[in-house]
């Protein structure tokens, strides 16, 4: 038996007269036979030799603790007590017939109203109330028994060690219960605790993105139930990256508290009486991203306030250990109503319009419609596109000759990249090659080019029969993020040795106009580009943002007129002088002129009349394959443009007063 079984279980004995206390005295007193000395010590003698021929040890009885009352309100006095003690009575042997107070069902009944689990023994006569009066009255329980007077000692014992047993037992199930629901308490504070941890960021404490969805679901769900609009405004931040690499990381994390806020301020204020909302979130995806959920609107205009307010707020200066920085944001704005069909899509679409925001301009707000993303889902169809054409080869070059305006004959050829999609159709340059630059494919497609035009150009080239002029050049054009790459000179080389192509035939074209945020580095490149015997050439120029500076500031070899000027030389005046200028002023600075995009006598004869070097266009040839290009170097002299260099020595320079050039270089 435990040791909890060993302790005295507490009886509570109810009777009016004395004699019965007595007799249960009698019953409970503990009997356990005291061992005679000599006994023992026979018994030791003759049975320790051999441990297991001893007698089993007996078992022994619990022990019993009686407290004795004489009536009803005694009882319940001492069961109030007993309870504000913790030290509760298992059994209670309750006499049902005492003349004054209580008797003993109403004392019962009062018992467990203040202790409902207090197992009760009624002690009757036979001329006292039957066991179906006492069911009616007391109920039908596990916590009652009846008890016939007269009674055996050990009939009241049994009833006692069973009813005290159930009781203690009870009341270890109740612990273990209590222990129980405590330990799921804590367990559930604790989940509880940890689901908020989930759903904030460590750095802002703001709502995170599983917080976003979550609530999301919760707001599509309710979408259509009122006249009320609600919106997401999804933003990023300018330049934090290069505050975060500059001032580090500590400054970083400064910067997005104080962002995040602002943007709570931006939130609370958003309706005009000034009354915060406590519907609205402010929520960090990550990062430099944080989105704004409005709920509620009265009006879809609320939201391009706040969006507003957003940009204006973020554009103030911020304070990082006492240093001013400025960052900017653009906003994209999307609304939820019943055409979203779940937070992942509303999400998306505000994400989308931040980034057309983003395109537009620093400081910009955007509004979600469908055309964007059926934008978005075409250009990541180009992105899965592009990289399966690239691993298929499904890229070819063209070649269009580039002619010399004085002697007629092929100088050059301009290498340009075709792709054709597996459904026939043609993707113009201009859409996939800015997303090959920013999705980082532009590197290994430019290297893909320049082997490929030096392989085949060069082993044509090689082929010609003799008389035809073998130094002809290979212009290839390279993006400024090419040339931003510190191993672009170490591939070029590599290429340049394995095709075996003559390097000083190697022109690289180039916009002037390029990304910034490499404009050192590649500017080295370029210089080693030069002494190293390759050609740079300015391709487009005067499209977009040109300026006269190149000639300064790079090793130009020949700048190349862009077919939006050419194309109106003829009809344009203003395009016809700055045409002039540009040829008088690269032939200052020692550099050739190419004009793209010739294709009318006409434009030919100003061109020629204007001192330009040559020339690129339908009017000579366009772009060729490489089969075509063999064939048109060994009957050049069947183009119409060259056939009319032929018939038309080179005018002199002659530059009409009309037009009022005039050139002075400092």
């Amino acid at each position: 038996m435990s040791n909890e079984q060993k302790k005295a279980r507490r009886i509570l004995i109810v009777d009016d007269q004395q004699h019965i206390h007595d007799t249960f005295g009698r019953v409970f007193a503990d009997r356990t036979p005291s061992k005679d000395g000599a006994l023992s010590e026979f018994e030791a003698m003759f049975l320790d030799a051999d441990d297991s021929d001893k007698p089993a040890a007996a078992v022994q009885p619990p022990a019993y603790c009686l407290t004795h009352v004489n009536d009803g309100e005694s009882a319940l006095t001492a069961v109030r007590d007993a309870i504000a003690e913790d030290k509760r009575y298992s059994v209670a042997f309750v006499d049902m017939r005492m003349p004054n107070g209580l008797d003993g069902l109403e004392t019962t009944e009062q018992i467990w109203k203040i202790d409902p689990d207090l197992q009760v023994i009624i002690c009757t006569a036979y001329s006292d109330h039957t066991w179906d009066d006492v069911l009616q009255r007391l109920g039908c329980n596990d916590r009652l028994l009846l008890l016939k007077k007269p009674f055996e000692r050990d009939e009241a014992r049994q009833m006692a060690m069973t009813m005290s047993e159930k009781s203690r037992l009870a009341q270890a199930q109740r612990t273990q219960v209590t222990s129980l629901e405590s330990e799921v308490g804590l367990r559930r504070h604790a989940e509880n605790e940890l689901r908020v941890m989930a759903h904030r960021d460590a750095l802002t404490s703001l709502p995170n993105r599983p917080f976003l969805l979550d609530h999301l679901e919760r707001l599509l769900a309710s979408v259509g139930a009122c006249d009320k609009h609600n919106a997401l405004l999804f933003l990023d931040l300018d330049n934090f990256k290069i505050i975060n690499d500059s001032l580090g990381h500590d400054a970083g994390d400064e910067l997005l508290n104080q962002v995040a806020r602002r943007l709570k301020e931006c939130v609370r204020y958003r309706d005009e009486d000034g009354v915060a909302s406590s519907r609205d979130k402010t929520v960090r995806l990550g990062g430099d991203e944080f989105v704004v959920v409005l709920e509620k609107m009265a009006q879809k205009e609320d939201a391009f306030v706040v969006a507003r307010r957003i940009v204006q707020r973020i554009a103030e200066p911020f304070d990082l250990g006492g240093r001013l920085v400025n960052v900017g944001t653009s906003v994209g704005v999307a609304f939820i109503d019943e055409h979203v069909r779940d937070g992942h899509e509303a999400l998306r679409n505000a994400d989308t319009a931040m980034y057309r925001a983003k395109n537009s301009g620093k400081g910009q707000i955007s509004v979600f419609d469908q055309t964007m993303h059926q934008a978005m889902v075409a250009r990541h169809e180009m992105e899965n596109d592009l990289r399966n054409a690239l691993d298929n080869d499904s890229f070819d070059i063209y070649y269009q000759p580039i002619v010399d305006l004085n002697e007629g004959t092929v100088k050059g050829v301009e290498a340009l990249l075709r792709w054709q999609r597996s459904d026939g159709t043609f993707v113009s340059p201009m859409e996939f090659i800015p997303v090959a630059e920013e999705i980082g494919l532009i590197t290994h497609l430019g290297e893909w080019v320049f082997e490929t035009a030096m392989r085949e150009f060069g082993e044509m080239v090689r082929s010609l029969p003799e008389g035809i002029d073998r130094e002809m050049y290979l212009g290839v054009n390279t993006s400024r993020r090419q040339l931003g790459d510190p191993f672009f000179l170490e591939r070029l080389n590599a290429i340049i040795e394995r095709t075996s192509f003559p390097r000083h035939l190697v022109k690289i074209e180039m916009n002037e106009a390029g990304d910034p945020r490499h404009d050192n580095r590649s500017l080295d490149t370029m210089l080693h580009l030069h002494d190293s015997g390759v050609g740079l050439h300015i391709d487009d120029f005067g499209k977009g943002k040109s300026s006269l500076m190149c000639f300064n500031a790079y090793p130009i070899e020949t700048v190349k007129i862009d077919r939006s000027f050419t194309a109106s030389i003829a009809t344009d005046h203003g395009h016809a002088v700055i045409t002039q200028a540009i040829v008088q002023l690269a032939h200052q600075l020692g550099a050739k002129i190419v004009c793209e995009g010739v294709e009318s006598e006409c434009q030919l004869e100003l061109l020629r009349r204007w001192g330009c070097d040559a020339a690129q266009g339908y009017l000579f040839a366009p772009a060729l394959s490489l089969e075509e290009l063999n064939g048109y170097l060994r009957s050049a002299v069947d183009c119409e443009g060259v056939r009319l260099i032929k018939k038309t020595p080179m005018p002199m320079l002659n530059l009409p007063a009309t037009q009022g050039i005039s050139i002075q270089l400092t």
